[in-house]
């Protein structure tokens, strides 16, 4: 398995690469054309690598009896069309046609992706959609949380030549396990999402701890899918390891439709990706070092060898006659126990610095 993949579009996923950073546009468009392209162009202004969408066709996930040609819920036109009649999440209706976007739409959305300088990808949730979605050749192929049991699809998934990105959120250690092995039958670029399934998480639910067990077992690329209110968690997950992070995203939380009160806002994402950046720098090496920059602190609070007494010349100093005082300006406090036992060169008076030549 590779645990640096490289995408078509030239970003890097894993090894010492850079988080890759997603926006999850997923449904909160709202069907609108004009939305979609906002959430595109407002997320690559923050700074995020790709933006997701999801891709469905209702006759292909649902049986005909069961497709609401009249669904509920009002649809948000745009980021300032707020209706306080919103029903409970998870009792919107499902398939809800109105938030599909056309075949030309996504190809349209992919252009303009491509020209603000984002990946586009979408999760397909039937055959038809991954078909689509591998005909105008996005980058991975994001599989859904809710599919990760979906044995069959997932096969099909792995058989597009392409990388996989697989969210984990239903799942628990054994499913991860069966769906890892049914990808890798066909597909060694794979990437692992630790994720929670609900809108919005609980933070004792989101298990982070999860990226390293993840990590230590499948030596792959490892990331986040979050779901949780704000953007802490997201920009943690970073610090142990994540090397995605994809968080649902809006133009605003009020927005009517089902998953905006689970997204942040575009300030939000913008701060997220900044923490992210900072983060992926103080990281930094492993090895430990002192840098020049703290000179400036040492030069001000550091410390000399000094005099605790009077001493003369041809004594040896002992710890009775020698202690540590600033300024730093002679011999440094960390030499301590080296001039233990040497002789004095010369007299020292009580509170004198101990320079290098009074010391044989």
């Amino acid at each position: 398995m590779n645990e640096l993949i490289k995408l078509s579009t030239g970003k890097e996923i894993g090894g010492n690469s850079g988080t890759y950073i997603i926006a999850e546009i997923g449904i909160n468009h709202n069907g609108s054309f004009d939305i979609a392209k906002k959430l595109i162009i407002e997320s690559a202004k923050a700074g995020v690598d790709a933006v997701k969408f999801q891709k469905r066709d209702a006759g292909e996930i649902m049986i005909s009896s069961k497709i609401n040609q009249n669904p509920i819920g009002y649809l948000s036109k745009n980021e300032n069309d707020i209706s306080k009649e919103q029903p409970k999440y998870g009792s919107w209706s499902y398939p809800d046609l109105r938030v599909e976007l056309s075949e030309k739409d996504f190809i349209e959305l992919q252009k303009i992706s491509k020209n603000e300088g984002v990946d586009f990808f979408a999760s397909p949730w039937d055959e038809k959609s991954l078909n689509f979605l591998v005909q105008i050749n996005v980058p991975v192929i994001k599989i859904p949380s809710v599919e990760i049991k979906n044995l069959n699809f997932i096969e099909k998934c792995s058989q597009q030549k392409k990388p996989i990105i697989l969210s984990t959120g239903t799942a628990n250690q054994e499913d991860v396990d069966k769906a890892l092995s049914i990808l890798k039958k066909n597909c060694n670029e794979i990437i692992l999402l630790q994720c929670t399934s609900s809108y919005p998480s609980k933070f004792n639910e989101i298990d982070l701890n999860v990226i390293n067990t993840f990590k230590n077992k499948y030596k792959i690329p490892i990331g986040f899918s979050g779901h949780e209110p704000g953007i802490n968690v997201a920009i943690a997950a970073v610090s142990i390891g994540a090397k995605v992070v994809e968080k649902h995203v809006t133009l605003n939380k009020n927005m009517n439709g089902t998953d905006h009160l689970a997204s942040i806002d575009m300030a939000e994402l913008k701060k997220m990706v900044d923490g992210i950046r900072e983060v992926e720098k103080a990281m930094g090496g492993f090895k430990k070092v002192n840098y020049k920059s703290e000179e400036v602190l040492v030069s001000i609070l550091g410390k000399s060898l000094v005099m605790k007494k009077d001493i003369k010349k041809g004594s040896k100093i002992t710890e009775d006659n020698l202690t540590t005082k600033g300024p730093p300006t002679g011999i440094r406090a960390e030499k301590f126990y080296e001039v233990l036992g040497k002789k004095i060169l010369k007299d020292k008076k009580k509170d004198e610095i101990l320079f290098q030549g009074d010391i044989e």
